[in-house]
């Protein structure tokens, strides 16, 4: 009996653990929820800037793979995040993308 609850004990917590996020997951999906939140975003819109989110930060995570100088990595992810706006844009609608713009520091910023 005691080896039964112990079994059921570790499974259970390796259960939680697989459905670990990443940071750069947690921080798309807090950035999704507040514009959620601000610009009453549809469930596919979210998603959308879910997806995005993601994307710069791949487009991010190649380019510290890719340089070494620490001026030109800076520089290069300067320029995808750059792209934000642009890519934001192209999800929400004139409304939204102008509300978004007035609220922007407080929306990707990781508060």
């Amino acid at each position: 009996m005691k080896y039964y609850i112990i079994l059921v004990l570790l499974f259970s917590c390796v259960g939680k653990n697989s459905h670990a996020q990443t940071p750069a997951e947690d921080l798309a999906n807090k950035i999704a929820g507040k514009m959620q939140d601000s610009l009453s975003l549809t469930p596919l819109q979210k998603s959308q800037i879910y997806s995005t989110n993601m994307q710069l930060h791949s487009r991010k995570m190649d380019v510290r793979q890719q340089y070494s100088d620490s001026d030109l990595v800076r520089s290069k992810i300067q320029q995808i995040e750059n792209t934000r706006d642009s890519l934001y844009h192209i999800i929400l609608t004139n409304d939204q993308y102008i509300l978004y713009h007035n609220k922007k520091t407080n929306l990707v910023n990781n508060n």
